[in-house]
């Protein structure tokens, strides 16, 4: 894949934009950049039948886990089921939308990314009740079409009842390809589409967690082994140093919040600004104005696509970019922010993680920035928690 390729690739995908430790449940996620009916393909279908018949699970004082994939940093997916019997998908969780939708055994196989993954059969599950209303979900300038059914829905054996949820009959040509089938949202449901009430809420309401908090590891060079986490109801210090800083959500819908200021080189880019954390962008996202600002400042060249690249040579030397939230420094070195990417003839380019979309007036820290700090997304107090992750 070339240059260009990838930023389109990333582009895209940014755009589908003291605490009790009893039974607290781990999901298995599985960064990975693009997919194709090879190595890859193969790790995908494999994350499924462990979930199936491997049962790697080990119960501790931070309660069960899963074994972990990595691909790449690009996305990051895990393993659900829906109906009776289970049936098993590969999804991707997204703190940045609602709902939750997989491909519908109604979409037709003209549409190629429903083609290739695994769908939805209602006549299979003996728990389907019928729903029908007809909803579309804008991600960005894409959408997926389909309509609301209801079945029981499981992650790691978490059972959620009667949850409601859509049956994609059109799928975008940004899933082609892709390593997950669908997407589980994880934001509020203020912005759910058909005011449906996402899963964790259910889960909530449902008595399923310890507590009304989910958090993210997301390792960013991680082995097949080592793809990250996505905790259930609870929170595991052993994944951070030091002590979590928590910050109020300021507007019920994304996981939005406050950011006191974001400097680089000594240059204020923004002083109380709103940022939301979003797992389902794998960059950082500016406002524009920021975007011309911030790539100044590290000395990265627009390529004009709201993508900007930097000499791998002078990589070491470019200045830290530092956010100020709630209080706390956390900071992005060099390495944090500029990500390699390679081209068809094996050539290596340094492309900045900042980029920005139109019409977008907040910041919004994907994949980049959640890989170097762990995050907590806590519903019952409406506040976000962020520390630095671990390393090894």
């Amino acid at each position: 894949m070339n240059k260009l390729s990838y930023v389109v690739v990333i582009v895209v995908l940014a755009c589908l934009v003291s605490h009790s430790w009893a039974e607290i449940s781990r999901v298995p996620l599985i960064p990975q950049a693009n997919f194709t009916r090879t190595k890859s393909n193969v790790k995908a279908e494999k994350s499924i039948l462990a979930s199936k018949y491997l049962k790697e699970t080990t119960t501790g004082p931070t309660g069960r886990y899963l074994v972990l994939h990595n691909y790449q940093n690009a996305a990051y997916y895990g393993v659900m089921s829906i109906g009776k019997p289970k049936k098993y998908f590969n999804i991707r969780f997204d703190t940045g939308s609602a709902n939750l939708w997989v491909p519908s055994i109604n979409c037709p196989s003209t549409n190629v990314a429903c083609r290739q993954h695994a769908k939805y059969d209602s006549s299979a599950s003996s728990s389907y009740v019928a729903n029908g209303e007809n909803i579309t979900i804008d991600y960005g300038t894409e959408s997926v079409v389909g309509y609301l059914s209801t079945d029981i829905v499981r992650t790691n054996n978490i059972p959620i009842r009667s949850q409601t949820f859509m049956e994609a009959t059109s799928v975008p040509s940004s899933f082609i390809n892709a390593p997950y089938a669908g997407i589980w949202g994880l934001a509020f449901q203020s912005i759910a589409v058909g005011n449906v009430t996402p899963p964790l809420d259910n889960m909530i309401a449902q008595g399923q967690l310890s507590e009304p908090l989910i958090s993210f590891y997301l390792k960013r060079d991680g082995t097949d082994l080592k793809g990250g986490e996505l905790i259930f109801g609870g929170i595991d210090s052993t994944l951070y140093t030091g002590s979590l800083t928590y910050v109020p959500v300021s507007v019920e819908g994304y996981w939005q919040f406050e950011v006191t200021s974001i400097d680089t080189n000594d240059v204020n880019l923004c002083s109380d600004c709103q940022a939301i954390a979003d797992t389902g962008t794998p960059l950082i996202v500016v406002p524009q104005a920021a975007y011309a600002d911030i790539n100044d400042q590290i000395g990265a060249v627009d390529n004009g696509d709201g993508s900007a690249f930097v000499d791998c040579d002078q990589q070491s030397s470019l200045p830290d970019v530092n956010f100020s939230i709630g209080g706390t420094t956390f900071t992005l070195t060099p390495s944090d922010y500029i990500v390699e990417v390679t081209d068809d003839d094996d050539n290596v380019y340094c492309m900045s993680s900042f980029t920005y979309l139109a019409g977008y007036d907040f910041w919004i820290l994907g994949d980049v920035f959640i890989g170097k700090f762990y995050t907590v997304f806590d519903k019952g107090n409406s506040q976000i928690g962020f520390a630095p992750a671990v390393t090894s």
